[in-house]
Order: structure tokens, then sequence, then C-alpha cells
């Protein structure tokens, strides 16, 4: 089986090949509520991070939907078994139903388009 670092497109500086531009992190987050929160360290912007994320992933365990109002709702799904195909061997393979993740965007965060808006948050100013 191939590993995910021999795929194209999955490695460090795919987002440089591919134009395509580096998500966010955990970290990075921690520092926008530093920034944004005087009077916080740099731990207790850490522990609040990590309280909404440990919420959500308590909540959706429990088969509990997240709906987080002007951002979107994460739910559990149940995925039907399928026949898939190897994408190095081009056999043929079952793929068991399961439990997946999904995400709807919030009306707000979509232009009337459907396309998501930058972070201005202005209608009609949508990325590429």
């Amino acid at each position: 089986m191939a590993s995910k670092k021999n795929l194209p497109g999955t490695g460090a500086s795919a987002g440089a090949r591919t134009g395509v531009r580096p998500g966010r992190t955990k970290a990075d987050l921690v520092d926008v509520v530093y920034d944004r929160h005087g009077g916080l360290t740099k731990n207790e912007a850490a522990e609040i991070v990590d309280a909404i994320f440990q919420t959500v992933k308590v909540s959706l365990g429990s088969g509990r939907t997240v709906k987080i109002k002007n951002f979107g709702t994460f739910e559990i799904t149940d995925r039907p078994g399928r026949v898939g195909v190897n994408p190095v061997s081009g056999e043929k393979i079952f793929i068991r139903a399961h439990k997946g993740l999904s995400f709807k965007p919030a009306r707000r965060l979509k232009g009337d388009d459907g396309h998501l808006m930058r972070r201005s948050g202005r209608a009609g100013e949508r990325d590429e």
C-alpha cells in the first residue's frame, strides 16, 4: 500500500506546486485568540482552543450535531458500503459501510453563488 507521502499533491510543498494556499493550524488559532484578547497567556489561549475542539469532538462522538452560528454545521453521517478502485493497482475493492464527518457551511459563510467568501466577509469577495 502506498503511503500518503508518495501520493502526488500531498507533500509539504504541495501547496506551492498546486497554487493552493496553506491551511491554518491549531497553533495559528491559538495565536489569534492570544492576539485578540489581551491579558491572556499563550497557555490560557491554548486551553481555550483545546476546550472548543474537545467539546466539538465529544459532541460528535456522542452522535450530536454541532451547529456554530454564521459558520456551519458538523455532523456524523453514515456512509454506505460501496465498490471502489485501488488507485495504485486498479483492482476493484469493497469499501465497508462506515461513519463519516460532514460539514455544511452556513449561508452567511457563502455568497449568493455558493462560493465561500473571503476573510473580509463582504458579499462579492470570494475565494477563487
